[in-house]
């Protein structure tokens, strides 16, 4: 299956006015990039919208922290601003959140996220099992990890994990780019979908995105600023749209706008129906 991508600006949440609700907002992304197997979240800067200058970095934080396990939060994210309202927002429950498990039953050939840890010089990884894991492998102290177990209890012995090891979907990654013009003029293989009320309908497309997709290893799908579109974001940063699929998703739409949190879960249900799900 193809490598999915979403692009969202860091004025995503300059449509609300308060922390919790932000949080909640959030919460609804990293819901529906789950949901539809997501595996890298852009954030792109709007040039345009007028937003509060910790907006970016709750976004950042608060994606991360609900794709990681439960059983390492405490470690990656000490007490921070940031996470005041997540306690409130819905867990993700994604097949990397692996729940508490008898170290006695893990067997070689499992999969696990954990946390690189050094005692006395060796290297272990923390993977939610109550007991240090001796790890083969290198990385920085603290470093978030996908391991392997090569032996099985009471020998527990685990490597990094490998792309190609892990064949269930494994969450997402969040990556900042200074710009949207840079970021497309910088991916490729990739079917760029940038979604627009003034794009084509979806209906009259399908049939040629679906083949296209089938040729390719990754789309990416660029979302819109609350108060301002794709063209005009690119058009401040001096380009315009060039994208082979400029798509409205949702034709005759009966409210005057619609908000980035329903546009990303409307758009991603209709393409996953449509297309991945036949390739």
């Amino acid at each position: 299956m193809q490598n999915l991508w979403v692009a969202v600006p860091d004025s995503s949440l300059s449509d609300e006015q308060t922390k919790r609700d932000k949080s909640a907002k959030i919460a609804q992304f990293a819901r529906a990039c789950s949901i539809f197997r997501i595996k890298r979240v852009y954030i792109y800067h709007d040039p345009l919208s007028q937003f509060e200058k910790e907006d970016p970095l709750l976004l950042q934080t608060i994606l991360r922290y609900l794709d990681t396990p439960q059983y390492l939060r405490k470690i990656l994210y000490p007490k921070m601003s940031q996470l005041e309202f997540a306690g409130i927002l819905h867990p993700i429950k994604a097949p990397h959140h692996k729940p508490a498990q008898d170290i006695k039953t893990v067997r070689a050939g499992d999969i696990r996220t954990g946390v690189i840890v050094k005692v006395k010089g060796a290297l272990f990884v923390e993977v939610g099992l109550g007991s240090l894991v001796p790890f083969d492998g290198q990385g920085p102290e603290g470093k978030k990890v996908n391991v392997k177990f090569t032996q099985p209890y009471p020998n527990l012995r685990a490597k990094e994990a490998t792309e190609l090891e892990i064949h269930e979907y494994w969450g997402y990654e969040v990556k900042e780019v200074p710009s949207l013009m840079k970021l497309l003029s910088s991916i490729e293989k990739t079917v760029v979908i940038i979604t627009s009320r003034r794009g084509s309908y979806f209906k009259n497309i399908e049939v040629k995105l679906g083949e296209r997709i089938k040729e390719s290893k990754n789309v990416l799908i660029v979302f819109g600023a609350p108060k301002y579109g794709v063209q005009e974001i690119l058009a401040k940063e001096g380009t315009t749209m060039r994208a082979e699929f400029i798509v409205n998703m949702f034709p005759a739409q009966a409210t005057e706008t619609v908000r980035l949190e329903e546009a990303i879960l409307g758009t991603l249900a209709i393409i996953n129906s449509s297309i991945l799900s036949k390739n």
